[in-house]
């Protein structure tokens, strides 16, 4: 969703952190350097999360005491993690601002929309439900084509993946040779390769994981072929038909 900076209307400053670093205190600042996508979490909760990281406003240990400290945290879907918004009665903006003693309003950020999807921005592992392989380029190569595979759990940064919003999805960059994940032409049987130009996924949940699918074709989804065990096992583009081998984990 849209990226936001949050005001107070008390005394003008912003909702404001030091980074995407574990436990980062928030803190009100003059500064608007900050911006915030509120993500649906669903029953009228959302995440609070650090635009371009996988960081959200915590709330320590979900305390119930005032004064409880408020700090950022990778996502991990804890309830200290969500919060209600409700409409305030004191003018900002007319979006939804979260309530309380002090209330906040969500001030315009840039013109153009960031994509947010199941899971925020940041850098994971990908594997398939169905077999627990790794979604792997072959060997971490940069070269144009390198064949995107399953393979066995390692340490490997060929194995890691960085989601970087774009307009209608993310770019999924490989940590090991800054290539992107793609394919040559956008059908179904299309094996999955690592390309210097990115193209854009959408990730959407499922009753186990995640779908990864092709921005430009929702149709398709990321599927491990034939739901094949061993290493080496290829990697396409294909029609989604809900089974396993089609969903992700993404941690």
């Amino acid at each position: 969703g849209q990226g936001f900076r949050i005001k107070n209307l008390e005394h003008g400053r912003y909702v404001s952190v030091s980074g995407p670093h574990n436990n980062a205190d928030v803190k009100a600042s003059s500064g608007d350097r900050d911006v915030w996508v509120f993500q649906d979490r669903g029953n009228g909760r959302y995440s609070i999360v650090l635009e371009n990281s996988n960081h959200c406003l915590d709330l320590d240990y979900g305390k119930d005491e005032n004064g409880t400290r408020v700090s950022v945290w990778p996502y991990k879907g804890d309830q200290w993690q969500q919060w209600y918004l409700e409409q305030s009665d004191r003018g900002g903006s007319g979006r939804p601002q979260p309530s309380g003693g002090d209330q906040w309003s969500t001030g315009n950020q840039q013109q153009q929309q960031r994509y947010q999807g199941a899971v925020g921005p940041g850098t994971y592992r990908i594997h398939n439900v169905h077999t627990n392989t790794a979604l792997d380029l072959a060997g971490g190569k940069r070269d144009e084509g390198t064949p995107v595979i399953a393979w066995s759990v390692g340490n490997g940064t060929n194995q890691s993946w960085t989601l970087e919003s774009g307009t209608n999805g993310y770019r999924m960059k490989n940590q090991a040779s800054n290539t992107y994940l793609g394919y040559k032409n956008l059908e179904q049987g299309e094996l999955l390769c690592g390309r210097t130009e990115p193209v854009e996924w959408t990730v959407t949940r499922a009753d186990q994981g995640y779908q990864i699918h092709p921005a430009n074709n929702q149709n398709l989804v990321l599927d491990l072929a034939e739901g094949k065990r061993e290493d080496g096992a290829k990697i396409c583009l294909w029609a989604n038909n809900n089974q396993n081998n089609q969903k992700w984990n993404i941690n």
